[in-house]
């Protein structure tokens, strides 16, 4: 049964990229959200963001300025909405 689940990258953005991704396998619907500065590639994207591509994830940020990322307008209702909530 699959699940809608919210990864927060608080601390490992890395490590919550590859969860993230990581758990669309199981055809669970993933929201993510950037609470920390994300590290860049030299091409200037998210380090990984291809995985959120492949993964069909389109991130949200809490912090200006990341690339490819869309504004976080309500934290609130998406950690209402997922089935699990969890924090890298």
């Amino acid at each position: 049964m699959s699940k809608h689940i919210l990864v927060l990258a608080r601390r490992d953005v890395r490590e919550a990229i590859r969860v993230a991704a990581g758990l669309t396998i199981r055809n669970n619907s993933v929201d993510f959200v950037f609470m920390k500065e994300a590290p860049l590639a030299i091409n200037g994207k998210v380090e990984n963001h291809e995985m959120f591509e492949l993964a069909e994830i389109k991130p949200q940020s809490l912090i200006p300025g990341i690339p490819d990322t869309t504004p976080c307008q309500n934290l609130g209702a998406l950690i209402a909405k997922a089935d699990r909530v969890v924090s890298f």
